[in-house]
């Protein structure tokens, strides 16, 4: 084995050391503490750290909190909103069917009382003085593209019918001022602050319609039965000849006929009423929806909106007797010309109904409905439950339908309606079928505008 010289191993030894010489030429090796050299500098560095998270972290925790009470703030807000938003339609939904106030204002607290606003109900006060259900008029401010303001009624004023609104105003409130109360804060102190006040108010109006009357005038409208007591008739001569007198028959030779406008229902109805004083006579199915289209149009009439009403009329055929139109001593005349005879083409008539809200008069921003009456069968062309189908993918409408008496076809009807996203009605009698239209005539479609 090599075997290195005293020398050698120094001179080895020295240049792992790092040799290094003096000024006067002599060799030495500086000696290294690396231990003392390294350990303050690694203490300045943990020092350093944690005194920046000590500063850090109440700084951070006060960030989270902030966070935290910003998160419930919005959330509020949001619950606040859908709650407002549900009663103000529940309102204006109720004022419009039922034309009452306190139904309007009962409504629309039921329902707020139904949503939640960070865990409780929101309630809503109906007093007048409350001022968190108000009722007024809606007007877009510029022209048909601006923006719906809302100006407030007395409330007292439309329950009396002094004063005329449109709609429901809800002011939802979680503040010291409301039943509800102010909101405490998930994490209480921050900013010193240990509540939080929210509030927000919804607005919902009823909205124009252009409306179609589809009527039936088939054969059957126009037969009344006269169930004659005993000893009575209507073709006894001395019924005939006291016609005569009273200028409702006429008399040539031996015959009789009957006078200019009467008919063989009429003259009978004269018999009933007058003649022998058995009370209000009998009358036709057609008689009877005359009056129920004339309740319609009256409480149309009274309304804040603007309704356009057409008549589309059946029989063994169609027609469009009377386009859409405000003016109603239009659609009054026109159904006055209207006689009942032949079949019944139910849908038949839907189509000339949907001519109606498709033409020149139709509105692009009015909702739409179309009301089919009918007291019998369909029983001639396309079936009606078809053209609903077919009318549903073509415009935005709202189909009601309505049948009067006990030979009426409720099951098709009731289809009808369900296709059409409407409501079904049956009316026994002249009463409930004038009911019945009134109630139509006040569902007015209610749209939050606010």
């Amino acid at each position: 084995m090599l075997q290195l010289g005293t020398d050698q191993k120094k001179t080895h030894l020295d240049g792992e050391l790092g040799e290094q010489r003096d000024n006067t030429g002599q060799r030495f090796v500086p000696l290294r503490d690396d231990s003392c050299r390294d350990a303050p500098r690694g203490r300045v560095h943990r020092g350093s750290v944690l005194t920046v998270v000590a500063f850090l972290l109440p700084v951070l925790t006060l960030l989270a909190a902030f966070c935290i009470n910003t998160a419930q703030i919005q959330l509020a807000r949001t619950e606040l909103m859908v709650a407002t938003d549900a009663a103000a339609k529940a309102g204006g939904r109720a004022f419009s069917e039922l034309q009452s106030t306190d139904d309007a204002k009962l409504a629309a607290r039921v329902t707020a009382a139904r949503n939640l606003v960070q865990g409780e109900k929101l309630k809503i006060r109906i007093a007048d003085s409350a001022n968190e259900i108000e009722f007024g008029r809606t007007q877009q401010s510029d022209g048909a593209q601006g923006r719906y303001q809302f100006t407030k009624v007395a409330t007292e004023a439309v329950r009396q019918q002094i004063s005329l609104a449109n709609a429901v105003r809800v002011n939802g409130r979680r503040t010291q001022q409301s039943r509800s109360g102010t909101i405490p804060l998930l994490l209480p102190g921050i900013l010193n602050r240990h509540q939080f006040q929210v509030q927000q108010d919804a607005t919902a109006m009823q909205v124009d319609r252009d409306i179609t009357l589809v009527l039936d005038r088939s054969g059957s409208m126009g037969e009344v039965f006269f169930d004659w007591p005993p000893g009575q008739s209507p073709w006894f001569r001395s019924v005939l000849d006291s016609g005569v007198r009273e200028g409702i028959l006429i008399r040539k030779k031996r015959n009789y006929y009957y006078a200019k406008g009467v008919s063989p229902v009429s003259y009978q109805q004269w018999v009933w009423q007058t003649y022998y004083e058995n009370g209000p006579a009998p009358t036709s199915p057609w008689e009877d929806l005359s009056l129920a289209v004339e309740a319609f149009l009256t409480v149309l009439e009274k309304t804040c909106q603007d309704e356009q009403v057409a008549i589309a009329s059946y029989a063994s055929d169609a027609s469009l007797s009377s386009p859409l139109t405000k003016d109603y001593a239009n659609t009054r005349d026109s159904l006055a010309n209207l006689t009942p005879y032949g079949m019944t083409a139910i849908g038949e008539g839907m189509r000339c109904g949907l001519d109606a809200l498709k033409g020149d008069w139709a509105r692009p921003y009015a909702a739409k409905t179309m009301v089919v009456m009918t007291d019998g069968i369909h029983n001639t062309g396309i079936t009606p439950d078809r053209v609903a189908r077919e009318i549903k993918p073509l415009i935005d409408i709202v189909i009601h339908t309505i049948t009067f008496g006990e030979s009426a076809d409720q099951q098709l009807m009731q289809t009808v309606a369900a296709i059409g996203g409407g409501k079904h009605y049956h009316a026994s009698d002249a009463e409930e079928l004038v009911s019945v239209f009134e109630e139509i005539a006040n569902n007015l479609p209610t749209i939050l505008v606010d």
